[in-house]
């Protein structure tokens, strides 16, 4: 799974991305609270209550990547809690 450079850095190159990520991240690029916010790491920016209400189009494709590697983290718990359970 390859994540997009923007969702680890939104304010680094856009340029690589199609025309409708390319405008909303002008957008956030431009609110000086978020980029505040951003200080706090990647996944805290992303989670916070108005990211997916403001910039939807990045909120659908970031949140994907976001929540896929605590699942996956759950499954790898379990899965080793299983293979230690002496039968």
């Amino acid at each position: 799974m390859v994540i997009p450079p923007w969702i680890i850095n939104p304010y680094g190159d856009i340029e690589e991305t199609n025309v409708i990520i390319q405008e909303e991240l002008t957008e956030l690029s431009t609110n000086e609270e978020l980029k505040v916010q951003f200080k706090n790491g990647y996944q805290q920016f992303w989670l916070q209550n108005n990211i997916p209400v403001t910039y939807t189009v990045l909120w659908n494709i970031a949140r994907k990547f976001l929540i896929s590697v605590p699942s996956s983290y759950l499954v790898e718990r379990g899965f080793s809690a299983v293979t230690n359970l002496k039968i």
